[in-house]
């Protein structure tokens, strides 16, 4: 690994836990700049990755679509927090922007393993799974927004399902790393499901759980291509 990218990797952290910390202390505004300057991280660390590292173009620019729909997200949902006014549409906008940018993620597992029946039954077990939690914990999402959940749940658990198989086959770092962050981003958006539908109490410890894991998941995504052969 180049010190350039261990350098932004450094850095990428330091404004996510800049943004934990000022969200935990409610400053909203302060805290979105953090977090958009860590999405310009994640991103930055996949560039300068292929640059010293060029070892599979196709993969490379997939997981970077992949950062800047969510980095479109990040924006959608920082917003929200300035201007809670809007909530209702910078929701289910940034959630779009996030399920494209999985999508993306899967597209680049599966250029490299090829289809894979098991993954697509472990991503639609999860969305039936999801469509049932969001009525068993009455998550105040409406019909639409339910359902978008549910798919967006099913495409999280293909992903990860399917950069585990990939993790498997090829037994690289890269891939390995790849699927802990899909993962982590499980965890991350099952917290932010609790927080955005349900009257959660203790929200700071779930706010705390929930970006804590996406910065995670991200920076180790991105190192995947860092890290591949």
């Amino acid at each position: 690994m180049s010190p350039l990218c261990l350098g932004l990797a450094v850095l990428t952290v330091a404004f996510a836990a800049g943004c934990i910390t000022l969200r935990s202390k409610n400053k909203a505004f302060e805290g979105m700049l953090c977090k958009f300057m860590a999405s310009f991280g994640f991103i930055s660390i996949a560039v300068v990755g292929f640059l010293f590292n060029p070892a599979d173009t196709y993969y490379f620019c997939v997981v970077c679509f992949a950062l800047l729909f969510g980095f479109c997200g990040d924006i959608m949902l920082g917003i929200k927090e300035i201007a809670p006014t809007f909530r209702g549409k910078l929701v289910p906008l940034g959630l779009l922007y996030f399920l494209v940018g999985h999508v993306f993620y899967l597209c680049a597992f599966i250029s490299r393993t090829g289809f894979k029946l098991i993954p697509l039954i472990v991503g639609v077990v999860f969305g039936i799974g999801g469509l049932v939690a969001v009525k068993g914990f009455k998550m105040e999402t409406g019909k639409k927004l339910g359902i978008l959940m549910a798919v967006y749940y099913a495409v999280l658990a293909y992903k990860a399902s399917s950069a585990f198989v990939l993790a498997l086959e090829s037994g690289q770092a890269a891939f390995w790393v790849a699927f802990v962050g899909a993962v982590m981003f499980i965890i991350s958006d099952t917290c932010i499901a609790f927080l955005y539908f349900t009257p959660v109490k203790r929200k700071n410890l779930y706010v705390t759980v929930e970006l804590s894991t996406y910065y995670t998941a991200q920076i180790l995504l991105a190192m995947s291509v860092v890290l591949l052969k």
